[in-house]
């Protein structure tokens, strides 16, 4: 629908979003000096009653939990043609699937806004209603003077638990809703909400939806160095046996809160995390230390690439990269261990997938460069095994550089991972390397550690 001048006493600003059964505006209440959402049922179901009656009964359980975990609705109203329109709470910080589309959360950020998540759950089932379409899209952020709310929303497909036994239609979001869901006629209870509870928690821990039921990779393998309990808690509540799942959601979120209060959390999240900067919330940072930018495209000696110069400032170092890899930077990532001990500071790192630089799990291919000032053994700096089996050493000499470069072929299915440790001619100045491909190619290793250059 074109946009409307206005909704009773509400000026329409702009169009937030719409889905197959409604439209939600942005509009301004002018007597309060207040602004709302309103959520309008499409045009096309204007005379479906049925799809009346559900708009209007998501109204009232929203009006009558009236929930600090859920979207208020403020008010009711019809328009000229018949159709319904309820005017809510304006989440004025977007989704959770914004946020999670901006880059991996903090731990202990992720468990604060499934505790959240949770209680507003927790509400509903308490009034005697099951969501049935949890997920991060339908889960909105709104800015308070104590800091960031969450409130559950869209129950679109919200019903009675006491009427839970024969739906008629499967409803849900695939990826998000229970086995059973998918089942018309299934004798549904709030454990189906437990497992879109599940759902939506591996993605906040991960960063990506689970796979289809059943579940069988565990939260850790993607994000390694996780509680055990919350990796067995988010694997019981995805179940495809729910009894096997947390009873309801207090059960679920009361596990999740004691994991986030437990005193070793901290410790929980590995080393990489913990300390390093996320890239997508440091767009200042990498323009200021990732500039000068070009293509190098000449004859490069690693036949078919083109290289882009990267610098970062801090650490004076500029390297040329293979553009394709060049899609995103973190310049504050942490070395590994045994780089760390020998004296290396955070490093430059460009990648296809900054995230997933450390994961043994889904392929990320890039280069990660990093120094380490002083008189260093070489073999003191290298990593020794990032890679399972044994490394193959060589030696690299150039006009430029010397030193050591330990290749694995073959790294847990995901390419190859080459490690180096060099320096300057008589300059005791190391420059510690990692370079994943998704294909061996010593060339283009040689390339890119013959293209570094130290300021």
């Amino acid at each position: 629908m074109s946009q409307p001048e206005a909704f009773g006493r509400y000026r329409v600003i702009r169009r937030l979003g719409s889905g197959s059964f409604a439209t939600v505006w942005l509009a301004q209440d002018d007597l309060l000096n207040y602004p709302v959402a309103i959520k309008v049922l499409a045009e096309n179901w204007a005379h479906q009653m049925d799809i009346q009656h559900r708009f209007l009964e998501e109204a009232r359980i929203l009006r009558q939990t009236d929930s600090t975990w859920l979207v208020a609705v403020h008010d009711v109203d019809v328009l000229a043609d018949g159709r319904p329109y309820m005017v809510m709470t304006y989440a004025d910080q977007g989704s959770v699937a914004d946020l999670i589309r901006r880059g991996p959360l903090p731990l202990d950020e992720a468990l604060r806004l499934l505790t959240e998540i949770g209680q507003g759950i927790t509400v509903l089932h308490n009034h005697g209603t099951i969501h049935r379409d949890i997920k991060p899209s339908n889960v909105l952020l709104q800015s308070s003077p104590v800091g960031q709310r969450v409130l559950v929303a869209d129950l679109g497909f919200a019903k009675a638990i006491d009427e839970a036994s024969g739906f008629t239609a499967a409803a849900g979001t695939p990826g998000y809703m229970s086995p059973e869901q998918s089942i018309p006629g299934g004798d549904l209870d709030v454990r189906s909400d437990v497992y879109s509870l599940g759902a939506v928690a591996y993605e906040l821990i991960t960063g990506k939806p689970p796979s289809r039921p059943p579940v069988r990779i565990p939260p850790g393998r993607i994000r390694p160095g996780l509680p055990r309990e919350l990796d067995d808690l988010i694997l019981s509540a995805l179940s495809v046996d729910r009894e096997s799942r947390p009873g309801d959601a207090k059960t679920f979120t009361d596990r999740v809160r004691a994991i986030r209060t437990a005193p070793d959390l901290t410790k929980a999240d590995p080393w990489w995390r913990r300390y390093r900067m996320p890239w997508r919330r440091a767009a200042a940072l990498v323009t200021a230390a990732v500039v000068g930018m070009g293509v190098l495209t000449g004859a490069t000696g690693a036949p078919g690439v083109s290289l882009t110069t990267v610098r970062h400032t801090a650490q004076g170092i500029r390297m040329g990269v293979p553009s394709v890899w060049a899609e995103e930077f973190h310049t504050d990532l942490e070395a590994r261990p045994a780089a760390a001990e020998a004296g290396a500071g955070p490093g430059l790192l460009v990648a296809t997938d900054t995230e997933d630089w450390h994961s043994t799990e889904v392929p990320s291919y890039g280069v990660y460069a990093t120094v380490v000032p002083g008189s260093r053994a070489l073999d003191r700096v290298a990593d020794p095994d990032p890679c399972p089996g044994t490394p193959d050493r060589r030696e690299v000499r150039t006009d430029s550089w010397e030193g050591t470069v330990w290749d694995w072929p073959e790294c847990n299915g995901n390419g190859s991972f080459t490690s180096a440790a060099v320096h300057q001619p008589g300059v005791p100045t190391t420059v510690y390397m990692e370079i994943r491909q998704p294909d061996y190619r010593p060339d283009l290793v040689n390339e890119i550690i013959d293209r570094t250059v130290l300021s």
